[in-house]
Order: C-alpha cells, then sequence, then structure tokens
C-alpha cells in the first residue's frame, strides 16, 4: 500500500482526532463557564452583599449611637454598661439586623463551601461561622435576661476586604470565559 492509498486513513484519522480534542476543549470550557456562574450566583455574589450590608449596618449603628462615633468607645460603653444607651441599641440591633445578615452569610458559606476558589478553607470564612454560631447563644442568653452575656468570638474583621477580592477575582475569570474584555464589550473571536 502506497502514500497515497493511506492519504485518506490518515486524513480520517487526523480529523477525528481534531474533532475529539476540539470538542473536548469545548466541553471543558463549557463546564468552567457553568462552574464560575454558579460560583458568582450561589457564593461569591450573595456573600459579598451580606457581608457589605452587615458592615454598613453597623456602622451605621456606631455612626447614629456613638456620642464621638468611635467603635471602640461604642463597644466599650456597650460592654461596661450593657443596660446603658450603648448596650441596649447594640443588642437591638445584633438581634434585627446584623445576626439575621450573618447567619445569612454563614449559611451562604456551609451550603456552598464546593464552590470556594480555593482548596482550603478560609479562616475569615470558619471565624464567620463559629461567630454566627456563638451569637446563637449569646441572643438566647439576652432574651433570658443575661445582658452581660458577650461572645468571646469576634467577627472577622477582614471579611469583606476578602469577600471583596474573591468577588472581583472570580468576575475577572467569568469575563475572561467569556470573552468580555474592556467593561462589558465581547472580544471578537
Amino acid at each position: 500500500m502506497g502514500f497515497t492509498a493511506m492519504t485518506p486513513i490518515v486524513l480520517g484519522l487526523g480529523g477525528y482526532l481534531f474533532t475529539y480534542y476540539n470538542t473536548k476543549i469545548t466541553e471543558e470550557r463549557k463546564a468552567q463557564i457553568e462552574r464560575v456562574n454558579l460560583q458568582v450566583k450561589s457564593l461569591y455574589g450573595p456573600l459579598l452583599a451580606c457581608v457589605t450590608a452587615s458592615k454598613s449596618a453597623f456602622d451605621a449603628m456606631v455612626t447614629q449611637h456613638s456620642p464621638n462615633r468611635s467603635v471602640a468607645d461604642f463597644m466599650n460603653a456597650a460592654r461596661l454598661n450593657p443596660n446603658g444607651p450603648e448596650g441596649q441599641t447594640y443588642r437591638q440591633w445584633m438581634k434585627e439586623v446584623l445576626q439575621p445578615l450573618n447567619e445569612k452569610a454563614a449559611n451562604i458559606v456551609t451550603s456552598n463551601a464546593d464552590l470556594l476558589e480555593a482548596s482550603s478553607m478560609e479562616p475569615l470564612l470558619l471565624q464567620l461561622v463559629a461567630h454566627v454560631s456563638a451569637y446563637k447563644v449569646i441572643l438566647s442568653r439576652w432574651e433570658q435576661g443575661d445582658s452581660a452575656e458577650w461572645s468571646a468570638i469576634s467577627y472577622p474583621d477582614k471579611l469583606l476586604e476578602y469577600c471583596e477580592r474573591e468577588f472581583k477575582q472570580i468576575k475577572a475569570r467569568q469575563a475572561f470565559l467569556l470573552g468580555i474584555k474592556n467593561g462589558g464589550i465581547r472580544a471578537k473571536l
């Protein structure tokens, strides 16, 4: 069998291999786009919204109810005199605004941990879940009249920065996979 007789076989095999690898690459890209869209929709977007709202609400509480707008002074006043105006305000905001937002954020994390971009769980997210869990007990004790009760697990102060950074990175990856450049203009193929 000469070279001329083998040409259709070689071309057929080459066409098959090209189609196989092209289909494989297309399916992998499609799966990547689906995953990144799910990450934005179910994890990073809602988490950023909840954490941003919680931070804004906390800042508003301090601005409205602290004589000098200082977080440290407001929290010290609330702890030193839990039945004073700052203590009462803090408990009310925790019960009605902050804890519900924080619980929603913790639920987003625990329900969608498989969508995290990192290979290990971010310590700030673990601290958020622990903080929210501990405050369930604190809120219960407040309801029972123990207004001097405080959690030993603080809210992770750097959580908003983490969420903003991760959201920005995942949105950049989403834009890259979708071929979007320069503020939403689709790249030419």
